[in-house]
């Protein structure tokens, strides 16, 4: 599913995070990424999207080249990807609810649908009661679970999710924990986790990568 070849990414301030990584996810696989801040798990993740451009090196999704040719636009219409923010990923003047069912706007989805699967997605987050409210309205966790659901609702082949466990209080780490577990032990799709620390994901099968200025280190499950 995912192939990466002599990887090379650059931090926030500047300096070279991450040089000459290889790494395969077959599909169906799962893959923890772990890392201190700043040590780049957010960047590859959105390398892997293709919404950034690596330094140097290759990247392919489902046999489709994303780096260094095409990007984003190699994975549209091709690949089914949902992709957690750590922050923000919601539109401002959309209401939660609306935010959640948007990409499903895009696929072409029937109403009757898309009705369906946005309001399953709701209550699985236990935010119905606030599904109807703008991301300023409601606080910072309800953000991250409606980022959440809003994968949730897409059913996607490949699942992508930065720091989703970060900064919830224990009744809403349970539920996020939950749907990571759910699409973890879900063969038909494939799962990247990008976390400061493993310890709240050891329960998932899943190969690890720890990234650090000076180490890369990969291990399977």
């Amino acid at each position: 599913m995912i192939e990466i070849r002599d990887l090379a990414l650059g931090a926030s301030d500047g300096r070279l995070a991450l040089d000459g990584l290889d790494l395969t996810v077959p599909r169906g696989g799962n893959l923890v990424v772990t890392g201190s801040s700043g040590s780049g798990k957010s960047r590859l993740l959105k390398v892997m999207a293709g919404m950034e451009r690596p330094w140097r090196g290759r990247i392919q999704i489902d046999g489709r080249e994303v780096w260094p040719e095409g990007g984003v636009l190699a994975l549209t219409g091709h690949v089914s990807l949902g992709f957690a923010f750590a922050s923000g990923g919601l539109l401002s003047n959309l209401s939660l609810r609306e935010n959640i069912a948007l990409p499903l706007t895009f696929q072409g989805t029937t109403a009757v649908e898309l009705a369906r699967r946005t309001e399953q997605a709701l209550e699985r987050v236990n935010l119905q009661a606030v599904g109807g409210l703008r991301p300023h309205a409601v606080s910072a966790s309800a953000r991250k679970l409606a980022n959440l659901a809003r994968v949730l609702a897409l059913e996607p082949e490949l699942i992508l999710l930065d720091d989703p466990l970060e900064g919830l209080d224990a009744a809403d780490r349970a539920i996020a924990q939950e749907l990571v577990r759910g699409w973890g032990a879900e063969r038909s799709c494939t799962l990247v986790v990008a976390a400061e620390e493993a310890d709240a994901l050891s329960d998932l099968e899943a190969a690890s990568l720890q990234l650090s200025p000076s180490l890369i280190s990969v291990e399977s499950p």
